[in-house]
């Protein structure tokens, strides 16, 4: 596991979150400490839940008293659970989710032995087992996602950190805004993920097609998989005062992993990429190296109806094209 905010605090301050980790993993609602500030330990506080989301009983929020004794400060420090669950319940709850996640691991370990794949793994699993729902218990937290199915963006990306950490993937959390067909303009959590050659961006939520405007019985997406900052930024903005990562790469973006990504529009490699898909699906994806070059595929294939010419494609179709303009999805209509 990385814990990159633990790596960023001074010495005293890791010891402090030290005891807060321990005394978390204890279901304690109290910490008392010594010539501290509250808000010094409201920030260890962060710093923990930021590199523990696996946390999940927490909210994040917390209540500090102080006390002044002459030349000493004492700070009671009370971290806020969610919900108002026994220490048991609590403990019940805690076991159900880690047994969760080791069954998780274990099936992508048993899917490949290759880390990307695994990771793919288990973005699609999130993607087929989480329904985005508002307003239930748990929806802001990887519990919510993982055992009940039920979460919006903070579960998602919280639970997605817990599975790459089992994995020894260094992954962390941002937020920011974004909008989508279902939510509109609102505030978004997403994550990203350090690999080989850099780092990358993953938005589990909006890979699950209900989110980003599809209907459940679509199939998933990967379209916000293995983006790098400028791709983000088409549809996404940063909120100020977070470590972004700064050295991005290029070889595990999803569609250039699995030779579905083009730099420019060309029919003949387009019908490449389309025959590959179709052998196994109704529908095929490419991501292009700009907009202009996916409005260019979209006159030609679908305007011109050159999309015929592909061998697999015959009857009514429909497409698509992604919310950043990079990626076409193609797909063969079922006759009624």
């Amino acid at each position: 596991m990385t814990e990159q905010a633990f790596g960023a605090l001074s010495m005293a301050q890791r010891r402090t979150y030290r005891d807060l980790q321990s005394g978390i993993e204890a279901f304690r609602t109290e910490f008392v400490y010594l010539n501290e500030t509250n808000e010094g330990i409201c920030g260890v506080f962060k710093a923990v839940l930021a590199d523990h989301p696996e946390y999940f009983w927490l909210t994040g929020s917390s209540k500090g008293t102080v006390e002044t004794l002459g030349s000493s400060v004492k700070v009671y420090f009370r971290p806020e659970f969610v919900g108002s669950s026994s220490a048991l319940q609590l403990r019940s709850e805690k076991s159900a989710f880690d047994a969760k996640v080791s069954e998780l691991i274990a099936l992508a370990k048993r899917r490949s032995n290759v880390l990307y794949e695994q990771i793919v793994f288990l973005h699609d699993h999130m993607v087929r087992h989480t329904d985005y729902r508002m307003n239930v218990s748990h929806c802001f937290d990887a519990y919510g996602c993982l055992v009940l199915g039920k979460a919006v963006c903070a579960g998602y990306a919280a639970a997605f950190q817990v599975l790459m950490n089992r994995l020894g993937v260094e992954c962390g959390r941002l937020h920011g805004s974004s909008s989508s067909q279902l939510t509109g303009e609102t505030s978004h959590e997403w994550n990203y993920i350090r690999l080989q050659d850099g780092y990358y961006f993953i938005d589990v939520t909006w890979d699950d097609p209900a989110v980003a405007g599809g209907s459940t019985g679509d199939n998933l997406s990967h379209v916000f998989f293995g983006l790098n900052l400028r791709e983000l930024q088409l549809t996404h903005r940063i909120s100020p005062g977070q470590n972004v990562p700064s050295a991005y790469g290029t070889r595990f973006d999803y569609f250039r992993y699995y030779g579905r990504c083009l730099e420019r529009y060309s029919f003949e490699a387009v019908r490449a990429v389309a025959q590959r898909q179709l052998a196994q699906d109704g529908r095929f994806f490419v991501k292009f190296g700009s907009k202009a070059q996916a409005d260019a595929a979209v006159r030609d294939l679908i305007d011109g109806r050159r999309v015929y010419s592909i061998p697999g494609i015959s009857g009514r179709i429909s497409y698509g094209v992604s919310k950043s303009g990079l990626v076409l999805e193609v797909r063969r209509k079922k006759p009624e």
